[in-house]
């Protein structure tokens, strides 16, 4: 086998992975994107603020089939227009927490953050940051990246693989022709 052979295997390992898991990545993003956009989609809201009573740091760890991956957690306790809620701190932060300790520095008690709140859902959902944009928007154009820029992308990956593949394939054809021939 030449060099050239193993650096278009390599080449067809390399590009076939980055297409199976762009897919799967560009997948979930689109899918929690688009799913996030409908949730806030015409719902009503208002700006106002949130007073951080506590803040709860965790790590989860999944384990799978040969992997174990985790991520890390941060959400606030604290009171917006007189009601306790809770909120994700994660979009908010300068960086990722190490710890509890780390978190409450970050955030301490007291801290006032602006945030959209959204009477008619529950949960962590009810209470967003302000970003640029508005929330359901900001989703909106998520889902929309993901369709518009990353599904293109992932298609030309994909066909490169494929083109290269027919290509290594061709060229194992005409290297058995040649030696059953002599």
């Amino acid at each position: 086998m030449t060099a050239g052979i193993r650096l278009l295997d390599l080449t067809i390992a390399v590009g076939g992975t980055l297409f199976v898991l762009g897919s799967l990545f560009g997948f979930v993003f689109y899918m929690n994107s688009s799913t996030r956009a409908q949730l806030y989609k015409g719902a009503p809201y208002h700006a106002t603020t949130f007073r951080v009573t506590s803040v709860q740091y965790g790590k989860v760890v999944s384990i799978g089939n040969n992997s174990i991956s985790s991520y890390t957690t941060a959400y606030a306790i604290g009171v917006a227009e007189g009601q306790k809620e809770s909120m994700d701190l994660m979009s908010c932060l300068s960086r990722i927490p190490r710890d509890q300790y780390d978190l409450m520095s970050l955030v301490p008690e007291g801290t006032v953050i602006p945030v959209y709140v959204f009477p008619t859902l529950k949960g962590v959902n009810r209470v967003q940051t302000i970003q640029g944009v508005p929330t359901a928007e900001g989703y909106q154009r998520q889902a929309a990246w993901a369709s518009n820029r990353a599904a293109p992308a992932l298609g030309l990956l994909g066909m490169i693989t494929a083109f290269l593949s027919l290509i290594r394939f061709s060229v194992w054809r005409s290297a058995k022709r040649r030696l059953t021939a002599g």
